[in-house]
């Protein structure tokens, strides 16, 4: 699932876990430019891609919670090349994958991103759906 940026411009946008988990992944994939995967202590995976930066001090191995800042929205990736920039317009690429039957399957994130933007609404406004 991509989420697009209203202004094109990498490092503006947070990017912040919808879980509390271990970072399992850093770096640079070709299609994902820098990403980060993170593992639930539940055994889901969340991967954020076409990012910018990196949230100051953070490594594989470390703990993360729901809410903290990861990284920024940005455009890297479909290249060898690492570092690689402005391929496509900013936007954070979301995967949530499940463990079913011993497999990892990727699931659609659209619904439990939507659920927690109204959580989000929720919070800060007060409000109940």
């Amino acid at each position: 699932c991509d989420i697009m940026a209203d202004i094109n411009e990498r490092g503006n946008y947070p990017v912040i876990s919808v879980c509390d988990g271990t970072i399992e992944q850093m770096g640079w994939l070709e299609l994902g430019g820098y990403r980060i995967g993170i593992r639930s202590p539940h055994g889901a995976y969340f991967y954020y891609a076409h990012l910018s930066d990196y949230a100051e001090g953070l490594s594989i191995g470390d703990e993360v919670h729901a809410g903290e800042l990861i990284a920024f929205m940005g455009d890297t990736g479909y290249s060898k090349k690492e570092g690689t920039m402005g391929m496509f317009p900013v936007h954070l690429h979301v995967g949530i994958y499940l463990i079913h039957d011993g497999e990892e399957i990727s699931v659609n994130p659209y619904q439990p991103l939507k659920y927690l933007e109204n959580r989000r609404i929720e919070c800060v406004y007060g409000r109940k759906n």
